[in-house]
């Protein structure tokens, strides 16, 4: 495939996203792109294994709210001290999803309008 093109079929916006527990533990870590479909996330430390179910819970910057999602983990990568995750959704909660992709637009769209 040539450099350049897209090979996802859903936008991505990049946010940047707290996140305070992962399966039930407190971590350090933050959401780096949300999708319909899944996100991406960087951790300090790593706190699951390739290809395992987890439960995130991702607060929202703009105003008090969090929502829990469930994913699988369908790649890690390690660098530098810190683990890049990728999470395709298997639950989450069909408005908190669109709350966070208008959020996402939003974000998205600003940046746009202020490049122009």
């Amino acid at each position: 495939m040539p450099m350049g093109i897209e090979r996802r079929e859903v936008r991505r916006f990049l946010l940047n996203l707290s996140l305070s527990k992962i399966s039930g533990q407190g971590v350090s870590g933050k959401v780096l792109d949300f999708s319909r479909k899944g996100m991406k996330v960087i951790l300090d430390t790593p706190v699951f294994e390739d290809k395992s179910d987890i439960q995130v819970f991702i607060n929202r910057p703009d105003y008090n709210h969090r929502i829990f999602v469930n994913a699988a983990v369908v790649w890690v990568r390690h660098s530098e001290g810190q683990c890049e995750v990728g999470l395709k959704f298997k639950d989450i909660p069909v408005e908190d999803k669109a709350d966070f992709l208008d959020y996402g637009y939003n974000v998205w769209l600003k940046k746009k309008l202020s490049h122009r």
